[in-house]
């Protein structure tokens, strides 16, 4: 059982969240360019639409176009 007992409550995990290190523009490089090709032309609301949804093209077209939600 000695094995198993830093493994209690989160053990050796440190508690770390994991939050990702790699800025959204390198991130979501190739969704940037879709949309820019698209013709979203606002590279920061851009990366607000790619965050909100996760890196979904899709979602952030109709985040972009004001229909989400909807």
């Amino acid at each position: 059982m000695s094995m198993f007992s830093g493994l209690g409550a989160g053990g050796g995990l440190g508690g770390v969240p994991n939050i990702p290190t790699v800025p959204p523009e390198e991130r979501y490089a190739t969704q940037l360019a879709q949309l820019q090709e698209m013709g979203f032309f606002d590279p920061q609301e851009n990366i607000r639409a790619l965050l909100a949804t996760n890196g979904n093209v899709h979602a952030a077209v109709e985040r972009l176009l004001g229909n989400f939600g909807q």
